[in-house]
């Protein structure tokens, strides 16, 4: 008989969960794919910079990202993934992309990249194959956990660098 009251180790979490659909944050994140950005950027500049980053790492093809670019800029006409509580959720399915990559953008004073009442600090760009809508829904809901989650997305606004962040979604990783 199994007891429906004892908490699941993380691998038989996984396991309970589609483990093939599981996706660590830090498999998709890079430590060289998170930096801080200037300032005074509007939302084409931070979409292209942190682009830029993926082409220079080597996470995408860099002939593919102003493609890219558009594609996210169209997605965000129709609707602004800033979703307040000072984090934005830029992401696109493509054929550009093999495997789920990202790249987040760190603005310690904040900016407006959305109609949102709270000023941005992080921009968390993901792109996932065209082919995998379903990892690539259960992934956004992960990461928009963070930010529903009122002490993870506490402790995620206090980070302030590349290494904080890559960090702190390492440790998330570990809790699953």
């Amino acid at each position: 008989m199994v007891d429906s009251n004892r908490k699941l180790t993380q691998d038989e979490y996984r396991s309970d969960t589609q483990e093939s659909s599981w996706l660590p944050f830090t498999s998709v994140f890079k430590p060289s794919c998170i930096e801080i950005l200037p300032q005074a950027c509007g939302k084409s500049t931070v979409l292209s910079l942190l682009m830029e980053r993926l082409s220079r790492e080597e996470r995408i093809g860099r002939q593919y990202a102003e493609e890219m670019v558009r594609g996210l800029l169209v997605r965000e006409n129709h609707g602004s993934t800033a979703i307040g509580h000072g984090i934005a959720f830029p992401h696109l399915r493509t054929p550009y992309v093999n495997h789920f990559t990202g790249a987040i953008g760190i603005f310690p004073e904040g900016f407006q990249f959305g109609r949102t009442e709270t000023p941005t600090r992080l921009v968390i760009l993901t792109l996932s194959p065209w082919d995998a809508r379903e990892m690539h829904t259960e992934f956004l809901g992960r990461l928009m956990n963070l930010s529903q989650n009122r002490l993870t997305n506490f402790q995620l606004m206090h980070t302030t660098t590349a290494k904080e962040v890559y960090d702190f979604l390492a440790e998330l990783d570990r809790h699953v």
